[in-house]
């Protein structure tokens, strides 16, 4: 992370030249080589030229209060190398030809508060034949997703992760993804009766839960749960819903605080009628999630000519209806209509 750090501040001190084709931009960076370092010059060139559309682009539309970092290169949908050359061997210049993502950096502040607000997480300590993986994955969803925490990644982060106890794979698996947090659960069912916090329960688990952001600060709390329940799959399973609710109610409210646009989460359908072709249908939903314009979605219904979906977004169903329009699909909506819980894209034939 300290890399990253010098190479942000070498960033603020190269040149740039850019000149622009609506919103293909065509921007040129340069960075100074040192140590002899050709390869980070060069990677930093790039990001400088990058950085440069998008600082151009806010330009360009007259937006003055932003302020342009890393997180913003996640709005550039493609770029290609149009020139790289060495000026007087010791400046390396780059000219980018960047397609910019002008629907998304419209609303660049508050899809960057969403992805600030997501997480990966994995749990550590219990074995199947005590509590079923699926059963605990449940849990802590739940949980998670009750506090407003997304988990668009999680599944890549598993993917990418083949030891959960090794902490640099962890690392590693957690790097490439973009999500900002990190949540490590340690489960420990307490076996020994002189080690319960309290003497009427059945059942008593010992949870650590760290969290790792991509500063690599770390915060650690620790939590011990316990039930009563005869049942002692039932009693660890009630134990772990506890520890999961209590921690994740505690990060929430002290270490990872909820981003003010996620006090404004609305819940509502999306009726795709007279769609005819579900291709459409699909692409255009899977658009809006990738772009961050839903949080998460599923299926309510569906037929051969009309589709429900049910959909977790920081949009009106008005902004997302305008949101459609704007991003100019192969088959637009005809007809458009919204209200606070339904909004409808007709695709009749006038």
């Amino acid at each position: 992370m300290k890399n990253v750090i010098k190479i942000t501040t070498i960033i603020l001190i190269m040149l740039f030249a850019f000149e622009s084709y609506a919103y293909n931009v065509v921007a040129t960076g340069k960075a100074t080589i040192k140590n002899m370092r050709l390869r980070d010059a060069y990677y930093s060139a790039m990001n400088n030229a990058k950085l440069a559309s998008i600082r151009w682009y806010y330009k360009e539309n007259q937006i003055t209060d932003v302020e342009v970092n890393e997180d913003y290169l996640k709005f550039i949908k493609s770029y290609s190398i149009l020139e790289q050359n060495i000026e007087d061997n010791k400046t390396v210049s780059v000219k980018l030809k960047i397609d910019l993502d002008d629907t998304a950096l419209k609303d660049a502040r508050l899809l960057l508060n969403q992805y600030a607000d997501s997480v990966v997480y994995l749990y550590r300590g219990i074995d199947d034949n005590i509590l079923p993986a699926k059963q605990i994955q449940t849990t802590i969803n739940n949980t998670l997703s009750a506090k407003q925490f997304s988990l668009a990644d999680q599944a890549l982060f598993l993917g990418k992760l083949d030891d959960i106890n090794d902490e640099s794979k962890i690392t590693k698996a957690f790097n490439g993804i973009n999500s900002t947090s990190l949540i490590i659960f340690d489960f420990r069912v307490i076996e020994s009766i002189e080690e319960y916090k309290n003497p009427d329960n059945k059942c008593e688990v010992e949870t650590t839960v760290s969290i790792y952001n991509k500063k690599n600060d770390t915060k650690t709390i620790q939590i011990v749960t316990g039930n009563d329940n005869s049942n002692i799959t039932k009693c660890i399973n009630n134990a772990i819903k506890q520890a999961a609710a209590d921690t994740v109610a505690y990060v929430r409210d002290n270490i990872i605080q909820l981003p003010e646009t996620a006090a404004k989460l609305y819940k509502y359908n999306i009726d795709f009628n007279n769609a005819n072709n579900l291709v459409l249908t699909k692409n255009i939903i899977d658009t809006l999630s990738q772009r961050g314009l839903i949080k998460s979605y599923k299926t309510i219904s569906y037929s051969q000519k009309n589709v429900v979906f049910e959909v977790d977004t920081y949009f009106s169903t008005e902004d997302l209806g305008r949101k459609i329009q704007e991003l100019k699909f192969a088959k637009q909506p005809t007809k458009i209509e919204f209200n606070d819980k339904k909004l409808i894209l007709d695709f009749s034939v006038e």
